[in-house]
This record gives C-alpha cells, sequence and structure tokens, in this order.
C-alpha cells in the first residue's frame, strides 16, 4: 500500500524530525511504501531566513532596526551551521520524502501526491495557537481520492475558539479515522462531535532496540544528568546542579543556540540521532523538551519535567505524564524538590503501562490499514 504521511519535520527540532521518523519507520517495516509529503510553506521556513523580520514586531518599524536585527540573526545563524548541516542530512537523507516539494497550500491543491492512505500527525499540527493549526493542508482538504486519518495528532493548545472549532469539524468529518495524542484532544473532538482514539506518539511504536540501532556511537567515559531546556529555565538550573551534586553525575547539555554555563559539557552540534543516543546513555534526564521526556519513559530514564512559559504547550507534557503515573516528576515548584532528588521509578508499571497501550495504537493503525486495503480492492 502506498501511503503518505505530513507533518512538521523539517524545523530544527529534535521531536518533530524523530516523531516523523517512527511513524514513516514503523510503517515500512509493515511492509508499505511510505513516503513523507515534502510541505514546507513560508511560514514554516522564514524564521530561518536571516533577512525575514516579523512585520509585527518592534524591530519592523525603523530601517536602522532591521539592518541591526538582521546582522545579529546572521551571526547567530553562522554558529548554528553544525547543528543545521546534521538535520539537514537526517531531514533529506534518512527520511524519505515526495519528490515534489509543495510550499504553499494552493501549490499541493493543484498537484496533490497520489496515494492509497493520508496520514497526518503527530506532533502540534493542529495547534491553532500555530500557523500550521489554522492550515487547511494539515487537515487534508488537498485529498480528493484515497483514506484520510490523523496519527496521535495533537491541538496541545485547549482554548480553541468557536470558529476554529467549526472549521476543524468541517474538515474531520472527511476522515475515515481520527487518532490523537493527549487524552484532552478526545474533549476537544467529542465538544466537535467527532469520534476519535486516543493513542502513543510514535516514537514508542518503535522498541528501543530499534531505536538502538540508529544511534551514533559514543564515547562517554563518566556518568551524566542530560539537560535539554527551551528557555534557559532558572528553577531547572538549581535543581539539576543539586541532583547531579547528590547523584555524582556530571551535567551535560544537548543546547541550540547559546551554551549552558552550569554544565560540564555542552554539545551544540548535536543531530536527531546524537539526541536520541545521548538520553539512551544518560542516567536521568530533566527538561522541558516532550518527545526528550517521552524517549526518557521509553528507555526507562529518570526523568523531570519543567513547565514551559512562552508557549501556551504544557498539557500535552501532562497528557504524557499523567497515563505513566509521573505527575510528580513535573516540577512546579522548590517543594516538591526534596521528594524528587530520591524519587522511586516503578519502571515494572511503567513498561506495563507502555505495553498495554502500544497494543491499543498498533491496533488503530492495524484497522485503518485493514479497511483502506479492503477499500483498494
Amino acid at each position: 500500500m502506498k501511503i503518505n504521511t505530513l507533518t512538521t519535520y523539517d524545523v530544527y527540532n529534535y521531536g518533530a524530525s524523530l516523531q516523523a521518523y517512527a511513524l514513516q519507520q514503523y510503517l515500512i517495516n509493515l511492509g508499505h511504501q511510505v513516503e513523507i509529503i515534502n510541505y514546507q510553506p513560508d511560514y514554516l521556513t522564514r524564521k530561518y531566513d536571516y533577512k525575514w523580520v516579523n512585520p509585527e514586531s518592534k524591530l519592523s518599524r525603523y530601517a536602522l532596526t532591521r539592518f541591526v536585527y538582521r546582522i545579529m540573526k546572521y551571526l547567530q545563524r553562522k554558529t548554528t551551521m553544525g547543528r543545521k548541516r546534521v538535520f539537514d542530512e537526517f531531514n533529506h537523507q534518512v527520511l524519505k520524502e515526495t519528490a515534489t516539494k509543495y510550499t504553499s497550500c494552493d501549490a499541493i491543491c493543484q498537484n496533490p501526491p497520489q496515494a492509497d492512505l493520508y496520514l497526518v500527525g503527530s506532533d502540534q499540527v493542529w495547534n491553532v495557537f500555530y500557523e500550521a493549526g489554522r492550515d487547511p493542508v494539515f487537515y487534508l482538504d488537498f485529498v480528493k481520492k484515497g483514506y484520510k486519518a490523523s496519527y496521535a495528532a495533537s491541538f496541545s493548545y485547549l482554548d480553541i475558539d468557536s470558529e476554529n472549532k467549526a472549521r476543524i469539524k468541517t474538515s474531520l468529518d472527511t476522515f475515515d479515522a481520527v487518532s490523537v495524542r493527549e487524552v484532552h484532544g478526545l474533549a476537544i473532538l467529542k465538544d466537535m462531535e467527532i469520534e476519535g482514539t486516543w493513542v502513543l506518539d510514535p516514537v514508542f511504536l518503535l522498541s528501543a532496540e530499534q531505536w538502538e540501532e540508529m544511534m551514533v556511537p559514543t564515547a562517554f567515559t563518566e556518568d551524566y544528568l542530560l539537560i535539554y531546556d527551551f528557555e534557559g529555565n532558572q528553577e531547572l538550573k538549581l535543581f539539576a546542579k543539586e541532583y547531579a551534586r547528590r547523584h555524582n553525575l556530571k551535567i551535560y547539555a544537548i543546547a541550540d543556540t547559546y551554551p549552558l554555563l552550569y554544565a560540564d559539557k555542552n554539545f551544540m552540534k548535536a543531530g536527531p540521532k546524537e539526541f536520541v543516543s545521548m538520553i539512551y546513555h544518560c542516567k536521568a534526564f530533566i527538561s522541558n523538551s516532550f518527545h526528550g521526556t517521552a524517549f526518557s519513559i521509553l528507555f526507562n530514564k529518570p526523568v523531570f519535567v519543567f513547565n514551559r512559559h512562552r508557549h501556551k504547550v504544557n498539557s500535552r507534557m501532562q497528557s504524557l505524564m499523567t497515563l505513566f503515573g509521573l505527575n510528580d516528576c513535573i516540577l512546579t515548584s522548590q517543594k516538591e524538590w526534596e521528594v524528587a532528588y530520591d524519587y522511586h521509578f516503578n519502571f515494572s508499571y511503567i513498561n506495563s503501562i507502555k505495553e498495554t497501550e502500544l497494543v491499543k495504537s498498533k491496533a488503530f493503525i492495524d484497522n485503518l490499514l485493514m479497511k483502506c486495503s479492503k477499500e483498494s480492492l
């Protein structure tokens, strides 16, 4: 069967690339021909263009501020070229993309890729806080023929206005099956009178052994605590330093643009493979990254989560941690730290939950593929 998946994957984000790989690889392992639709609209790519200045920003008001901003952005981009290269290699060589690159909704509507099944998801493709969540393409409106479904699509943003809800309902009413990644997504679907299934993020579809096959070799000789912090969270820093001290661990950090000064080592050029490998070999993981947390759970690593403040995306993390009984590891105040330093992780229980939910998630895919296969005969 020919399957096209659709997600936001080429955005230099570890989770975006890895969840795209996981779903594609799982379907390929089942014997299907799978390509990710190479959809790169302007709103996904322009922030990587140092010449682009957000017209709504105060910086765009004057020629001088625009010029200075572009210079600073260019210099910043130069420092991240190594990281960009390994991402490009993964996204355009490891992932299997459609030969045609689509840069707009009009372009894909005029010449849509052909497949038996179109699968949108995972990640925050339906988050209306972002432009992708308001783009008809991510609701498969361009599909004229073939099965349409979602796998682990995420609304993430809870406060969806009535206008967006009506638009989303109109699109999802044309789907043959809908699944979401967070439990609150079911409530949103119910409000729209859409039947949905709660499934695991695609990264769980591959076993730890399968992920190990794609990792890069490491030469770490010391035990380390791994940090991945989107926002320079000061509380995360304080907790990490004390946790490392009590457990006699070095602090390693995966950093995107600026190094963490309190870390013993910063890894500024890590790609998706390195990201998975470093989580796999760490002694504990502290972050505000959804997919970093998911991999920690998959690899049975002690994991502690700090909420993000700049984006309204914490509900997805709460759903994940609640599922695995790890709410106590979401650290929202310093009162919780003393227990967290020596928290006992019941990985037998965590693994049993994972296996139970994995059966349901794979059953959703199997049923979808079976229906699609019958329809194609």
